[in-house]
C-alpha cells in the first residue's frame, strides 16, 4: 500500500492533489497535515495531523518525521509555498533516513521560478519568448523604462501573487497609486489577445521524456475557472522545450498566452498546480506518474488524454453538531 502525506491540506492546491491521488490504480492511504486543526482537506484523508508553522523549521520537520515514522509514509507531497523552500533541503535526509520520498524540485530551481524577476532574466538568457518585464520599486527609473510602452500593463509582486495584489493598470498614475501595496513589485507587458490563455501540465521522467497536457482556460478570482483540453503539436512542443531547458523534474506547470507572434511564457510553477486534479480526470495523472516512477521505478508511458472541458465551482464541507 502506498502511503502518501499531503501537507497544508487545507489549501486549494492540496485538495487538487488529493483529487488526483484518489485516482491511483494501486492501493493507497492518504494522510493530511495542516497548521489549522479544522480544514476541509482533513475530511478527504484517512488520517490527519495538526503541525507547527513551516517557518518554525525545527519543530515543523520534527513533526513531519514523527508522522512519517508513525504512518510509515512513502511519499510526501508539499503544497504550501514556504514548504517548497524548506523541504527541498531535506529530501535527501528523508529518503536516506526514513525511506520517504518528497516529491519536490531542487532548491535552486524553486527559488528561480518562484521569483518572477529571476525567472524573467532566465527566459531572456535562454531566448524563450516572454512578455517584457521591469522592476517597479523605483518609480523614477520605471517611468523612464516604460517610455514608448502602451498600456494596459500588469503590476504584480515578484514572489507569490493572488488576485488581490495583481493590478491591470491603464496609466503610470495607476502604477503610482497601487505600487505601495504590491510587495516587491514588477511591471509586465500585457499580452493580447487576453482570451488566449493556456496552462500546460508537464511531467518530466528520469529518462528526460516530457509529457504534456494543454488546457485553454479562463480565470476567475485569480484561478482557473473553465478549462478545455487542447490538442496542438505547436503548444505541446513549446512546453516540452521549455522544460528541457530547465533542471526541473517530475510535475511542473507552464502558463502562457498565444499572441500573433506565437506562445509566450507567463510563468513556470515548479510544482504540482491547481489544475492537478483536473488533469488527472482527463487521463494525465502526474501524481500517479511521480509515485510510480519514484517508488516502483516504472517506465512512464505517454498518457491517453481524453477530450473535454471542465467548469469549476465552489463547494463546502458540512459537519453538524449532534
Amino acid at each position: 500500500m502506498v502511503k502518501i502525506l499531503v501537507t497544508a491540506v487545507g489549501s486549494e492546491l492540496a485538495v487538487s492533489v488529493v483529487k488526483a491521488a484518489k485516482l491511483l490504480q494501486q492501493p493507497f492511504k492518504l494522510i493530511g497535515c495542516d497548521i489549522y486543526p479544522e480544514v476541509a482537506g482533513k475530511y478527504w484523508c484517512d488520517n490527519f495531523y495538526n503541525v507547527p508553522l513551516a517557518k518554525e523549521e525545527e519543530a515543523y520537520i520534527s513533526a513531519l518525521i514523527k508522522i512519517v515514522e508513525e504512518e510509515q509514509v512513502n511519499i510526501i507531497i508539499p503544497t504550501a509555498d514556504i514548504e517548497f523552500f524548506i523541504l527541498s533541503k531535506y529530501k535527501v535526509r528523508f529518503r536516506n533516513n526514513y525511506n520517504c520520498n518528497i516529491l519536490i524540485n531542487d532548491y535552486d530551481e524553486i527559488v528561480r521560478f518562484n521569483d518572477k524577476w529571476l525567472a524573467y532574466q532566465w527566459y531572456i538568457e535562454n531566448k524563450l519568448p516572454t512578455p517584457k518585464s521591469f522592476l517597479a520599486d523605483h518609480l523614477d527609473k520605471l517611468q523612464n523604462d516604460l517610455r514608448g510602452f502602451e498600456y494596459p500593463l500588469f503590476l504584480k509582486p515578484r514572489v507569490g501573487g493572488g488576485s488581490r495584489t495583481i493590478f491591470k493598470v491603464k496609466s503610470f498614475e495607476e502604477i503610482v497609486k497601487f505600487q505601495p501595496i504590491v510587495p516587491n513589485p514588477i511591471v509586465q507587458e500585457y499580452l493580447f489577445p487576453d482570451n488566449e490563455e493556456f496552462t500546460a501540465g508537464t511531467y518530466r521522467t528520469a529518462g528526460n521524456d516530457v509529457f504534456v497536457i494543454v488546457l485553454k482556460r479562463t480565470l476567475k478570482f485569480g484561478m482557473t475557472y473553465t478549462a478545455e483540453v487542447v490538442f496542438n503539436d505547436v503548444f505541446e512542443d513549446f512546453a516540452k522545450q521549455i522544460i528541457l531547458h530547465t533542471n526541473l523534474k517530475g510535475s511542473n506547470n507552464i502558463q502562457f498566452r498565444v499572441t500573433k507572434e506565437g506562445p509566450k511564457i507567463l510563468e513556470i510553477n515548479p510544482r504540482f498546480s491547481g489544475t492537478t486534479g483536473i488533469r488527472a480526470n482527463f487521463g494525465f495523472n502526474d501524481v500517479e506518474m511521480w509515485v510510480n516512477e519514484t517508488l516502483f521505478a516504472k517506465k512512464i508511458m505517454s498518457p491517453e488524454i481524453k477530450k473535454g472541458f471542465v467548469l469549476r465551482h465552489m463547494e463546502e464541507q458540512y459537519h453538524f453538531n449532534q
